[in-house]
This record gives structure tokens, sequence and C-alpha cells, in this order.
């Protein structure tokens, strides 16, 4: 069922869809179109949110809307997973000095 070259996120994308009761092929390839398994829209949110609860990632709808193939599930898990594991480093302006080095003090 599952090519022993795939990578994990490759086996979980593809067995989560062969599981979808609207698939009708227990047989799911990267280079195939969810429109041909039989996936609507309804169904692509629902393997996108096993998919999030599966690996603490998350998608818009938005996102999930624009998968078409198998392919693209897979790219976007990679994506969400690689942005997940990258420290969240904000921009914060950085910190002046308490000490103030122009000639007034304002404590005398």
């Amino acid at each position: 069922m599952y090519d022993s070259n795939q990578s994990a996120v490759e086996k979980t994308v593809c067995q989560f869809i062969s599981e979808n009761p609207a698939v009708k092929s227990n047989h799911v390839e990267i280079g195939m179109t969810l429109k041909d398994l039989n996936i609507d829209s309804l169904e692509k949110l629902s393997i996108g949110m096993d998919l999030e609860d599966e690996y603490s990632i998350e998608f818009t709808d938005e996102e999930i809307e624009e998968f078409a193939t198998v392919s693209d599930v897979v790219t976007a898990v990679e994506a969400a997973l690689a942005a997940k594991a990258k420290p969240q480093v904000e921009s914060a302006p950085p910190q002046q000095s308490q000490h103030q080095t122009s000639g007034s003090n304002p404590s005398i």
C-alpha cells in the first residue's frame, strides 16, 4: 500500500486520506489528486483537522481549501512542522540601559 521510500509524513497523510469514508480506494499515492479520490471541501477540512491533531499544527481553512493533490497536503504538513520547529523569536526593540550617560543626573 505504501512505498518504502516514503517519509513518515507521506505515509501518515496517505493513511489518513485512505481511511476517509469518501475515498473509494485503499491505495493512495503522492501524485493523486484529491478530486480523483472523491475528496470534497468538507472532506478536506476533516482530513486537515485530523492532521492538525496528529501533528499539533494548525492550518487556516483557506490553506486546506488550496489542497489539490496528496503532495500538496504532505508539503503543507512538512512546512507547518518546520515552522513549528523554528524558535519563535520576535524582533523586540533593544533595551536601553538604565544608566544615563548624558551630564544630567535626575536624582540630585
